[in-house]
C-alpha cells in the first residue's frame, strides 16, 4: 500500500471501506478523514452504509473518533462501523441485507433519475471497454487505457487515469464524479476535454466534472 495515496475509499457489496495507511497517526487519521468525508457527503447523504476499516490499527478511543465523524460530516446514517476481519470481509450483523449489492445500490440511488446502474467491483485495466445504457459505478481505479462509456453518469470509487464518455447518449446533465479525477479525455455528452500535462499526480482530492455551455467543469466534490 503506498502512503502517497493517503486513505482511500472502495464500495464494496454492503456499502463502504476505508483504507488507511500504516504509519499514519491518529491525527492526520482524523484530519485526512474529515477532509474526505465532508467533501463526498453530497453522495453519501441520506444513504444507509456499512463501514469498516482496514490498514492501520485503532484504539477503540479512535475508532469511535472516526465513527463521530462518519456520523457528524457524511449525512449518511451508519447502520455498523468496525475493522475488517481476515480475509477481507467484515463482521456480519443481525441486521445485513439479504440482497447482494443492496447497501451500496442504496448508497448511489438517492434521489438520481436514472433507470439503471451498473456496479463493478474491479479495478478497469488499460485495454478493457465498458459501455452500458445507464449510470456505471466503478468500485476501484480505472487504469491508463481503460475506457468507460455510459448514457448516464460515471462514478469511480478511486482513481480515473483512462478515457471517460458520460451522457453518451446526448444527456447534458449528466456528470462524472471520481475520488481522484486525472482522465486522459473526458466527454459528457457532446463535449470534450483532455488532461492537462501539468495536473498533478500525486493530489487526491473528490472532484465532479458537468458540462455547461458545451465546456466541461471540473469543480471540488
Amino acid at each position: 500500500m503506498e502512503e502517497s495515496r493517503g486513505i482511500v475509499f472502495k464500495g464494496n457489496s454492503e456499502g463502504l471501506i476505508i483504507v488507511i495507511p500504516e504509519g499514519y497517526t491518529p491525527d492526520r487519521i482524523m484530519n485526512e478523514m474529515e477532509a474526505k468525508v465532508s467533501a463526498a457527503s453530497r453522495f453519501f447523504k441520506g444513504a444507509r452504509i456499512k463501514v469498516a476499516y482496514r490498514g492501520a490499527q485503532l484504539s477503540e478511543e479512535d475508532e469511535a473518533r472516526l465513527r463521530a465523524i462518519l456520523d457528524e460530516k457524511s449525512g449518511a446514517v451508519v447502520e455498523s462501523f468496525s475493522r475488517e476481519e481476515e480475509g477481507g470481509q467484515p463482521p456480519k450483523t443481525a441486521d445485513e441485507p439479504t440482497a447482494p449489492g443492496a447497501g451500496i445500490r442504496r448508497f448511489f440511488s438517492g434521489d438520481a433519475n436514472e433507470d439503471s446502474c451498473k456496479f463493478i467491483r474491479s479495478t478497469i485495466r488499460g485495454g478493457t471497454r465498458i459501455e452500458y445504457d445507464g449510470s456505471i459505478v466503478v468500485m476501484g481505479d480505472v487504469n491508463p487505457g481503460g475506457e468507460i462509456i455510459a448514457s448516464g453518469n460515471v462514478i469511480v470509487l478511486g482513481t480515473l487515469r483512462g478515457m471517460v464518455h458520460a451522457g453518451a447518449g446526448g444527456n447534458k446533465d449528466a456528470f462524472v464524479y471520481a475520488l481522484s479525477l486525472k482522465p486522459t479525455q473526458i466527454r459528457i455528452a457532446e463535449a470534450i476535454a483532455r488532461r492537462p500535462d501539468d495536473l498533478e499526480d500525486h493530489v487526491l482530492s473528490p472532484e465532479i466534472a458537468t458540462a455547461r455551455d458545451g465546456l466541461i467543469i471540473v469543480e471540488p466534490a
